[in-house]
């Protein structure tokens, strides 16, 4: 981050935040580095909503909870951010974010008991009667190549904005929200193809 962004992020975060969240996500990159991305949304006194990525840090060793805490802690510190004003922890869904004991969730539990988790609502929704529908219709259509084909062939025909549905797949509730949100956009098409079948 640069020195210009930075402080106007810090002028934000420091001066004016009544209270705040923050999102979390672990993901590897190219080069086989854990990135630890922690976003900040927060309110002022004006109720004014600041919505920011806060800091991408790498995990060099192990990735526990422990770990996460420790990163999470720094920047913090390095913002001056207070445990007090965090009201919402919002996870991936990593085990070692929200194992009770030894993930992120458990250690935040004991430095902030007002702290509201969520993990992105994959462990409290499982949305199951919704998904089972979604992705039989979605394999229906993928898993046959003459239905993926014309299936792309009517979405070209009718002009819609995607020209395709992807597969679902369970490792995390940003592959399940992807595949949902695509598919409530072609929903309408998706009953017309089923229709004209």
């Amino acid at each position: 981050m640069c020195h210009k962004q930075r402080t106007q992020l810090d002028n934000v975060v420091k001066a004016s935040l009544v209270s705040f969240s923050i999102a979390l996500d672990e993901s590897t990159d190219f080069s086989d580095t854990v990135q630890l991305a922690i976003f900040i949304r927060g309110v002022d006194k004006e109720f004014t909503v600041t919505e920011e990525l806060l800091a991408l840090q790498p995990l060099k060793g192990t990735t526990t909870g422990e770990d996460i805490f420790i990163e999470v802690q720094k920047v913090f510190t390095s913002f001056g951010l207070p445990w007090s004003k965090l009201i919402e922890v919002c996870t991936d869904g990593a085990p070692s974010m929200v194992r009770l004991r030894k993930g992120l969730i458990g250690i935040l539990n004991e430095k902030a008991t007002e702290i509201n988790q969520q993990n992105l609502c994959s462990k409290s929704i499982r949305l199951q009667n919704v998904m089972n529908v979604v992705v039989k219709t979605i394999n229906f259509i993928r898993s046959r190549l003459l239905n993926h084909r014309q299936f792309k062939a009517f979405l070209d025909e009718i002009s819609v904005e995607y020209n395709d549905v992807t597969y679902y797949c369970e490792v995390r509730w940003l592959s399940k929200r992807k595949m949902l949100k695509l598919f409530y956009e072609l929903r309408n098409e998706s009953r017309l193809y089923e229709n004209r079948r």
